[in-house]
């Protein structure tokens, strides 16, 4: 519970320290003296965005709370009997948050503000009308809350796989395309069996081939002049060799030397002229293959558009990456149908469990909320929860033959329905319910919550609004039979209310030496109670009769 609020230099709460009692703590006084930004420095001490005064200095709020909550344990690093929290704030708008002494971001604080205090306004109490707040008050009674949370996750598992599939869907369409017009391709450079060194060979071969008729008839010729003709340079030499060699002269030698190496020169000539006869005495077969060979290869190269083959043969390995790729992406889509529709078995499955259990917290929750109401004045109030299966016939998802809606929370809305009048049917609280009558609704459901687990300190600014009378009273028996199971701070300028057991707070602002103002806040004694609450009764200057009336009011509601 919160022990004791500091604050320091925030606008007219110049200096002002408040020790809280246990259970009902009851704040009164004019309006304008500073109850509001009271308030309003709670919720931004606890991380909350606020509407504060700008500032000339530095500003300090500081809390105490004990005990600690054991759900927030859970939550710090080490148990502690004791939490202290602390906000600086600066003329730049600027704010420090400290817990214990250790800096804490304003994120992760609110996530602990949670257990500490619950701050409702005339404001919040509009919140009854939204159906997230509904659901989210049916689900805490329901203590449902790890049993949302599973769900949550799951259902973001789902959504994400969902979208994966849907891609891979349509990845799979456009892959099947991609794959008609890939495969060709692949199948028709594949049968090719490109090779850089295969059309090397044959870009010579051309050439050859193209000087081919000339050539053979030269080498032809040249061939029958050195081998076969009658007067052959082979045999001239080897008669001319004979005959010098018979003529007795030693100078002869020298001569029938050159005359041998001639004529080894030309056998040696006429060799190489039968090879060359040989390549370019290609079979017509094999040049007609070689020239199809040749043409197929710059078919190809001028289809797609290659400068070389090298790059043709790249381009084959591209397409064929890319192929494989695309089966890859294709495989995956059957594998994750499959994960996403055991996963949506589950999460239909959780949903169910949710809302089985939604109904049967909905149908005691209704039963006690309408008990509070009738202690709250509202004996003919008829207060149903409805829980309601999310119907869609258009959906692929089905539970018990029907389509059904998933959405983060499960499968079912809620809804709080309300009649006031027996002649009247129940409806949406938005279409029936009075301001006045929400604030008894949002009563009997903390009170009824209060009865299953334990709640924060209940903060309550003018909830009472629009009530009076036997109403007022009615709710100030309730609130000090709510105080005996919870801290509650009330701000209220009803004299039922205020008149109600607990520690009684006067809050006024005074003019300071300075020429300003500044906001005080005491704790009344019994005297002074009946001050105040005849000043709520009558005015500023309370008569004999309103001082009269207080002192009823208070022994009253001291002995209820």
């Amino acid at each position: 519970m919160l022990r004791r609020l500091t604050i320091q230099r925030l606008a007219f709460l110049r200096s002002m320290e408040l020790t809280w009692g246990p259970g009902l703590n009851i704040l009164t006084g004019e309006t304008g003296a500073g109850k509001s930004l009271l308030i309003e420095s709670l919720g931004v001490l606890l991380g909350f965005r606020g509407d504060l005064p700008p500032l000339s200095e530095k500003a300090l709020i500081e809390a105490e709370f004990s005990p600690v909550p054991p759900a927030l344990q859970a939550h710090l690093e080490e148990p502690t009997d004791t939490l202290w929290i602390r906000c600086e704030l600066l003329p730049s708008g600027r704010r420090r948050l400290f817990l214990n002494e250790s800096p804490l971001s304003a994120t992760s604080l609110r996530s602990l503000a949670y257990y500490l205090v619950e701050i409702h306004s005339q404001h919040e109490t509009q919140q009854l009308f939204q159906a997230p707040f509904q659901r989210e008050l049916l689900d805490t009674y329901a203590e449902l809350t790890a049993e949302v949370q599973a769900y949550q996750a799951t259902y973001e598992r789902w959504r994400a796989l969902s979208q994966t599939v849907s891609a891979l869907r349509s990845q799979q369409a456009q892959a099947a395309a991609q794959l008609a017009w890939l495969a060709p391709q692949i199948q028709e450079l594949d049968a090719a069996r490109l090779s850089a060194e295969e059309y090397a060979a044959l870009e010579q071969t051309m050439r050859r081939l193209e000087h081919q008729e000339q050539a053979l008839a030269v080498l032809s010729h040249w061939h029958h002049q050195l081998t076969e003709a009658p007067q052959a340079p082979p045999a001239l030499l080897r008669e001319a060799e004979k005959q010098l060699g018979r003529l007795p002269l030693p100078e002869v030698s020298s001569l029938l030397s050159l005359l041998e190496q001639a004529r080894l020169l030309i056998g040696e000539a006429t060799t190489q002229i039968e090879a060359l006869l040989e390549t370019f005495s290609l079979d017509p077969a094999e040049a007609q293959q070689a020239r199809q060979r040749y043409d197929a290869y710059n078919s190809l190269l001028l289809k797609y558009r290659m400068p070389t083959v090298e790059a043709l043969i790249e381009l084959r390995e591209k397409l064929q990456t890319e192929y494989h790729t695309l089966l890859s992406q294709a495989n995956q889509l059957e594998p994750a149908e499959q994960q996403l529709q055991a996963l949506t078995a589950s999460l239909l499955e959780q949903a169910y469990r949710l809302e089985l259990a939604r109904l049967a917290a909905a149908q005691t929750l209704s039963d006690e909320v309408e008990k509070h109401l009738s202690e709250l004045g509202l004996p003919h109030a008829r207060f149903h929860i409805a829980v309601e299966r999310l119907s869609d016939p258009q959906s692929p998802y089905t539970w018990e033959g029907a389509g059904v809606q998933l959405t983060p929370y499960g499968f079912s809305s809620v809804t709080f329905l309300l009649r006031t009048h027996p002649q009247l049917p129940l409806a949406p609280l938005s279409e029936v319910a009075s301001g006045g009558e929400l604030s008894r609704i949002m009563l009997a459901l903390k009170a009824a919550l209060a009865e299953k687990v334990q709640l924060p300190t209940l903060i309550l600014d003018e909830i009472d609004t629009g009530l009076s009378g036997e109403g007022a009273r009615r709710m100030g028996d309730f609130l000090r039979k709510m105080g005996q199971r919870l801290q509650i701070i009330l701000i209220t300028h009803l004299p039922a209310i205020a008149a109600q057991p607990g520690w009684h707070f006067r809050i006024w602002k005074e003019p300071t030496a300075d020429g300003g103002w500044e906001t005080r806040v005491e704790r009344l004694q019994p005297e002074a109670r009946i001050q105040e609450v005849a000043r709520l009764l009558s005015g500023e200057t309370p008569s004999p009769a309103a001082l009269a009336a207080a002192q009823e009011l208070l022994t009253t509601a001291a002995q209820s």
